[in-house]
């Protein structure tokens, strides 16, 4: 079938927009968009440059543009292109936990298309197993060396990997401040480049286990930045990337971060159980190399899934064994960088949250006013959510009036970023607010959630 507007956008990962802008010629499609289109379009990336390149003096820009999604949209109907390509659970499932395996769900997931889906597309017992293999596949000895990759006249320097380290450290930062639909296609190019180096380039052992640690992040980082805006199936996609890239690479830090990552995932979602198995599992396995600070943010991903089950005493176990973890860290240690985020202040604004859905105020109240007084200013996305886990401790305690002052605060962050967890965490907090719906500070908030929302 042919694509409008709105499906040929979804397709794309785009805002509508974008594509309204092309087909009305005052946008062109950009570099990094055009392999995606020609293919969704079912064209040659030839073909697409000449379409794109209609001379404005034989043709107007907006006939120009019409001509090409219409003629485009004519070679879909013909060659019977699906509505979209996605990496799907089995393309990322089934493949070999080996150097060959990881190189073509890469592929498969750099290849792909967006999955919009807002729900996980694996779950229950092949959720909890992607863990075992993860496991089994870290006791391959070096893998990435086992592939042939070594080369005395390496291509790929260690200088250069340290140069794209520092990309994602870069990314890593304007997460915090931006939130994952403003940055989500910055992250996939990323990935998408990190991944055509490791298929392409000759690199030694070392600098090849180096490289896939690096895939390893650049693919959790898009599915953080996936989850943060609500993209779920999209998210465990290139969490399974990274998953697989990680046993490549032999790096079980990284892939135990992963599965926090995934752990949170399924925990936010609904699978607590899962979630609790996915830390389990990473307990497991990084046990020997894992840093406290590592095994403090496990613990307390897990005390999440147990807040959320329901299961308010082994919420606390887990807590007290995260803060005696955090507390065992000293500035001596070495940790990975990408766990510079989880601080005492995280620490306790996890710990409030678990609280928070444990229906305990008293115990929330000041773990969340010590994490919001002590953090990162630039973290802007967490505030935001942390005001609202304030708001959901002042409404536990019916105090409207700080519950609403908090919530306008969330909103006025939101405004700042791109995050749509966050917005959507202000509305499942005002939603449990319906006895309120008639006092003018709770109409006031409406207004503003409002306007946040145009």
């Amino acid at each position: 079938m042919g694509f409008t507007q709105e499906t040929l956008a979804e397709h794309l990962g785009l805002e509508r927009s974008t594509v309204g802008r092309w087909e009305r010629g005052t946008g062109t499609p950009q570099p990094w968009n055009q392999p995606d289109l020609a293919k969704a379009l079912g064209v040659s990336q030839n073909v697409l440059a000449d379409l794109l390149d209609v001379d404005p003096a034989n043709a107007g820009q907006l006939t120009g543009r019409s001509v090409m999604l219409e003629s485009a949209s004519r070679a879909v109907t013909d060659f019977a292109w699906p509505d979209w390509h996605q990496a799907g659970q089995a393309s990322v499932l089934e493949p070999p936990w080996s150097i060959a395996g990881t190189k073509q769900v890469l592929h498969e997931v750099a290849g792909g298309s967006m999955d919009r889906r807002g729900f996980l597309i694996i779950t229950g017992a092949a959720l909890a197993g992607l863990a075992d293999r993860w496991g089994s596949a870290l006791a391959e000895e070096d893998p990435v060396m086992q592939a042939g990759l070594a080369d005395q006249h390496a291509r790929l320097s260690g200088a250069v990997v340290d140069r794209l380290d520092h990309r994602l450290a870069d990314l890593r930062q304007l997460d915090d401040e931006f939130g994952g639909r403003e940055l989500h296609q910055l992250a996939v190019a990323e990935f998408r480049w990190l991944t055509r180096l490791a298929d392409q380039t000759d690199y030694s052992g070392a600098v090849g286990q180096r490289l896939f640690s690096l895939v390893t992040e650049a693919a959790r980082l898009c599915g953080w930045l996936h989850f943060d805006a609500a993209h779920h199936a999209a998210a465990q996609t290139y969490y399974v990337a990274a998953l697989r890239s990680s046993a490549s690479a032999n790096d079980s830090l990284t892939g135990a971060h992963v599965l926090a990552c995934m752990s949170f995932q399924a925990t936010l979602t609904g699978h607590c159980q899962e979630a609790i198995a996915l830390i389990d599992a990473a307990e497991q396995q990084a046990k020997r190399t894992a840093t406290p600070r590592l095994r403090a943010l496990l613990a307390s991903r897990k005390a999440r899934a147990y807040a959320k089950a329901g299961d308010a005493a082994a919420c606390g176990r887990a807590l007290n064994e995260a803060e005696r973890r955090l507390d065992a860290t000293t500035l001596g240690t070495p940790e990975p960088d990408w766990i510079y985020f989880f601080d005492q202040a995280e620490l306790d604004a996890q710990a409030a949250a678990c609280w928070v859905d444990l229906r305990q105020p008293t115990k929330a109240r000041p773990l969340i006013d010590n994490a919001l007084h002590t953090m990162n200013p630039q973290y802007v996305r967490d505030r935001t959510i942390y005001h609202v886990r304030s708001a959901e401790t002042h409404l536990h305690a019916d105090d409207l009036e700080l519950a609403c002052d908090d919530l306008h605060l969330a909103a006025d962050l939101a405004g700042r970023t791109g995050s749509v967890r966050s917005v959507h965490t202000i509305r499942a907090a005002r939603e449990t607010m319906s006895r309120y719906d008639r006092e003018p500070r709770v109409r006031q908030l409406d207004r503003r959630l409002a306007d946040l929302a145009a």
